[in-house]
C-alpha cells in the first residue's frame, strides 16, 4: 500500500487506495468483471420495471458475513440506509446514492425514513429511484452499496465501522490493522463463491517507491507498482522485464483549478491560459517515456461515450501569453504565486508537478509553489474546496459518462470541488443523465465535453496505465478497467513450473 487507509467504513471511503483494501472484505448486490461488465453478486439476480425506475433484488440463500450470520435483505436496506443518514455524513453518500426515492430529504434530515428501498421478505430488495438512470446499476458497484452486519455497526457506540469491527461478506476479512505499518487480510473459508486460493494477504504500508521496488526484488512482496525511475533499468534486464506489468485504467489524472479557492481561476481567460501552456506530450515523453496516452478529455479511453478524434486546447505557449495578458496579466505581471498541491508517495507526480512549474513559469511567467500533501489530507482539503490548484486523478467509480461529466463538473454537485459552474453545461448533463436512447445519450455528453474543453475547469493531462511488478508465479488476477479485482481466484504456480 502507497498509503494509510483513510478508513474502514464503506460508506466514508473516497480513494481508490482504501477501496481496493475494502473490496476485499465488502461486496454489493453486483460486481465488476474482468471483461467490464456487471455480474451478480450478492444478489443472484434482478428486474427492472418497464419505466426503468423500480428495480428488485433477488439474493442468494446462505450468504454469510464473516461473523458468522446469514445476509438478509433488511441488512441490504440497513447497509444502503446508512450511507445516506444524515448522522454519518458520508461524503459519498448522496454522490452515489443521492437518485433513490426520497434520499434527498433522508440525507437532509427531512424524513424519518428513505422511501425508496424495502425488503420483501428475507430474500427480496426493492430500491425505486426517482428518475429512470441508465448508468443506475452501475452506482450499487461503489462501497456505498456494499452490505455490512448492522450487528457489527452496533457495537462501535457512534455506529462507526473501524478495523474493531468491519464485518462484511467478502472472500477476505480483516485480521490486523497497525497503523503506519500494514493491512492483513485473512482468507474467509465460508465465502459463497467458495474460498479463495491462498492463505491471504499481507499489505505492508510503504510510501517510499525505492523500498518497495527492493521488497520485491527480495522477494517479500509478490505486487508492487513500478515506477518511471525502475522501469527502464527493469526493461533492459531479461529476467525482471517479463515482471513488468502494464494494466490500462478508466482513471484521468488532470490539474484542478480551484474556483472557490483561488478566485483569479474565475476568469475563463486565465483558466484558458494555463491550458494553452500545458505541455501534455512533453509530460508523457519525460515523464513516462511515452507510454501514457494524453488526455484529451475528462472522459478516459475505454468508458463508452469515448470518442477517439475529439481534440481539447492544444499547447500554444503564445495563446496562452496572449490569453493572460487580455485578462490584465502580461507575462505574468501582478498573477499572484499559485500553490499547487500533489500526492505523497509518487515519484512520477513529483516530476510532473516540477515539468508544469517550469512550463508555467517560462510560457506565463507565473510562479507556482508546490505542496506535496500526504493522502487523507488531501482528500479533506479537496472535499473543502480549499485546494488553489492541484494535481490528482479522477477514476471511474462505474463505467459511463455521468460518472465524469457529471459527477465532476455539474453545479450542486458534491464532488464539484473546483467551484465550476454553467447552467448551460448542467443542463446538457441533466437531460444526458436521464435520456433512455443511447445514441443521443451519448451525442450530449460529447456536447458536454466541447464545452468543459474550451470553458477548463480543469486540464486533463494523461490517462492511467498501472505498471506493475508481478511474482511471475502468481496467476488468476482478475483484472478489468476499475482496477485488480478481489483476489478470490489468486493462486501460486510450485516453484519451477
Amino acid at each position: 500500500m502507497l498509503a494509510e487507509p483513510t478508513t474502514f467504513d464503506p460508506a466514508m471511503v473516497q480513494d481508490g487506495t482504501t477501496i481496493d483494501v475494502l473490496q476485499q472484505i465488502y461486496e454489493g448486490l453486483v460486481q465488476w468483471t474482468p471483461q467490464n461488465t456487471l455480474a451478480p453478486a450478492l444478489a443472484k439476480s434482478w428486474t427492472v420495471s418497464p419505466d426503468g425506475k423500480n428495480y428488485t433484488f433477488h439474493l442468494r440463500p446462505n450468504v454469510h458475513f464473516h461473523s458468522g450470520a446469514t445476509v438478509t435483505a433488511q441488512d441490504v436496506v440497513f447497509s444502503i440506509t446508512r450511507s445516506l443518514d444524515p448522522k454519518l455524513a458520508s461524503p459519498v453518500g448522496m454522490t452515489y446514492l443521492g437518485d433513490i426515492l426520497g434520499a434527498p430529504d433522508f440525507a437532509d434530515g427531512k424524513a424519518k425514513t428513505l422511501a425508496g428501498i424495502k425488503a420483501v421478505g428475507s430474500q427480496t430488495v426493492q430500491i425505486t429511484i426517482s428518475k429512470p438512470k441508465a448508468y443506475w446499476l452501475n452506482v450499487l458497484t461503489y462501497p456505498t452499496a456494499y452490505v455490512v452486519n448492522p450487528a457489527s455497526v452496533a457495537k462501535d457506540p457512534q455506529g462507526n465501522i473501524t478495523e474493531k469491527n468491519t464485518d462484511g461478506t467478502g472472500p477476505f476479512q480483516l485480521t490486523s490493522y497497525a497503523h503506519g505499518s500494514s493491512v492483513t487480510l485473512t482468507a474467509f473459508q465460508n465465502y459463497w463463491d467458495g474460498a479463495p486460493h491462498i492463505a491471504g494477504q499481507y499489505r505492508p504500508i510503504l510510501t517510499d517507491a525505492n523500498a518497495r521496488h527492493d521488497l520485491f526484488m527480495s522477494g517479500k512482496l509478490d505486487i508492487v507498482d513500478e515506477t518511471e525511475g525502475s522501469l527502464q533499468a527493469d526493461e533492459a534486464d531479461p529476467q525482471i522485464k517479463p515482471m513488468v506489468k502494464l494494466f490500462p485504467r478508466a482513471a484521468t489524472y488532470y490539474i484542478g483549478l480551484g474556483e472557490s479557492a483561488f478566485p483569479l481561476f474565475k476568469n475563463k481567460l486565465v483558466r484558458q491560459a494555463f491550458a494553452y501552456a500545458t505541455d501534455k506530450k512533453k509530460i508523457s515523453s519525460e515523464v513516462f517515456g511515452g507510454q501514457r496516452d494524453v488526455a484529451e478529455d475528462i472522459l478516459p479511453e475505454g468508458v463508452p461515450g469515448y470518442d477517439t478524434n475529439f481534440r481539447g486546447i492544444p499547447y500554444d505557449p503564445a495563446k496562452a501569453r496572449q490569453l493572460l495578458a487580455q485578462a490584465g496579466y502580461p507575462n505574468g505581471k501582478g498573477f499572484p504565486p499559485v500553490p499547487m498541491s500533489y500526492r505523497e508517495s509518487y515519484p512520477d507526480l513529483q516530476k510532473t508537478v516540477d515539468l508544469l512549474r517550469i512550463m508555467y513559469m517560462q510560457n506565463l511567467g507565473v510562479t507556482v509553489e508546490p505542496r506535496q500533501t500526504e493522502w487523507a489530507t488531501l482528500l479533506t482539503e479537496e472535499d473543502n474546496s480549499t485546494l488553489p490548484m492541484y494535481h490528482i486523478r479522477w477514476s471511474a467509480d462505474y463505467l459511463d459518462p455521468q460518472d465524469y461529466y457529471t459527477i465532476l463538473l455539474r453545479t450542486g454537485s458534491p464532488e464539484d470541488h473546483i467551484g465550476y459552474s454553467n447552467p448551460v453545461y448542467d443542463a446538457l448533463c441533466d437531460k444526458a443523465d436521464v435520456d433512455q436512447n443511447p445514441a443521443e445519450r451519448m451525442a450530449l455528453y460529447r456536447k458536454a465535453a466541447a464545452m468543459a474543453a474550451d470553458e477548463v475547469p480543469l486540464i486533463p493531462l494523461y490517462y492511467q496505465k498501472d505498471v506493475e511488478l508481478v511474482n511471475p508465479r502468481l496467476r488468476g488476477l482478475d483484472d478489468g478497467l476499475m482496477g485488480h479485482l478481489p483476489y478470490k481466484h489468486v493462486s501460486f504456480v510450485p516453484a519451477g513450473q
